[in-house]
């Protein structure tokens, strides 16, 4: 009996030992070898019905478009497991220039927002279109931001945040007044506000990515995103915008030097390390190779309400098996009135392992 213990005691050992081994040569989990679930227009309340039937007699595919809403971005994180977001942003650098008072009646109601103190103070502003779609859960950048904020230091374990930031400077109402043009100025007053909520050290910015590498790109391929614990309680931007915001934002900075945001740009660019890909059935086999080289994407499993109203999951299971890292919905819950159709993971966690290049 007494040998059988020793020899009990010697296998435990060596069990303990050679597990021991295998932890301490195992890689950590990279911010890329997981996936999160975020919404589209993440601010977005759809019009009262007055003004939706106004734009169905114009146009029906537009008012259906319109027709979803979400709520506030804490209860997205608190209670959806939102862990990406989509603001569109407007530059407002006089004040009131979105606000009721000045803002075109061209479809009835005005949104509520737009009484809001905040509307006629400088700054950028949090809506999906000036004339037409102007519900907003939070009117201004800032108050989107210090909302995210509040709920980060409170939850100070959560994965990191990806923000994406659409500049919008065009509205397709013809005789509504226009927005003001980005300029290079107001890309950099963006990164300003972003810097009034965030310190930069709560930020995973591109310079901290590429490290010693001369280029981003090179330090994606060669050493990769930082680890998953080590950006915890952290947030991370990314511009929205291709062709000419893109490049005013890149100009001069063709790795992303000392910028905030990560530019979906070519492959072949140094500042290549995220790419928004929006149709996952087009891209499906692009998205794949992408996020096995290492770079992070963006895509979305539904749009323009379509996927909800008919219950169609192909594209949702396209998006989620594509091993994008950021899956974009406007139905992170379901809208009875559509269908069950929703985005979430099994057991409702806020990330899973990536499919594609996770730790599974």
């Amino acid at each position: 009996m007494v040998f059988v213990r020793q020899g009990t005691a010697v296998a435990l050992s060596v069990l303990i030992s050679i597990s021991c081994s295998f932890a301490e040569n195992e890689e950590p989990t990279r911010i890329n070898q997981i996936q999160l679930i975020g919404t589209h227009n993440s601010y977005h309340i759809a019009l009262p019905e007055k003004n939706l039937k106004r734009i169905g007699i114009i146009n029906r595919g537009l008012k259906d478009s319109l027709e979803y809403t979400h709520r506030p971005l804490t209860e997205q994180l608190q209670l959806l497991g939102v862990r990406h977001f989509e603001l569109d942003v407007f530059a407002d650098p006089k004040g009131g220039h979105y606000s009721k008072r000045k803002a075109p009646n061209l479809l009835g109601l005005n949104a509520p927002v737009m009484f809001s103190k905040e509307m006629e103070k400088p700054g950028f502003k949090v809506l999906h279109d000036s004339a037409v779609d102007y519900l907003s859960t939070t009117p201004t950048l800032v108050s989107a931001l210090k909302e995210i904020k509040a709920w980060s230091t409170k939850n100070p374990s959560h994965v990191p945040v990806f923000i994406l930031l659409e500049m919008k400077d065009k509205s397709p109402v013809p005789l509504s007044k226009k927005p003001v043009p980005f300029t290079r100025s107001l890309l950099e007053g963006v990164e300003k506000e972003i810097l009034s909520v965030f310190k930069k050290e709560q930020i995973i910015t591109p310079d901290y990515v590429r490290g010693e590498f001369k280029t981003l790109k090179e330090s994606i391929l060669k050493k990769g995103w930082p680890s998953l614990d080590s950006s915890r309680g952290k947030v991370m931007f990314g511009l929205d915008n291709g062709g000419k915001i893109r490049d005013m934002y890149i100009e001069k900075n063709p790795s992303l030097q000392g910028r905030l945001l990560f530019a979906s740009v070519g492959e072949n660019d140094p500042g290549a390390a995220f790419f928004k890909l929006n149709d996952p059935i087009r891209s499906h086999t692009k998205i794949k190779r992408l996020v096995k080289s290492g770079f992070m994407v963006r895509t979305r499993a539904d749009s323009d309400t379509r996927e909800a109203r008919r219950n169609d999951t192909f594209r949702r299971d396209k998006a989620l098996s594509s091993g994008a890292q950021f899956v974009s919905t406007d139905y992170p819950e379901p809208n009875k009135e559509f269908s069950d159709y929703s985005v979430s993971f099994e057991g409702k966690v806020n990330y899973r392992a990536n499919p594609v290049n996770g730790n599974n």
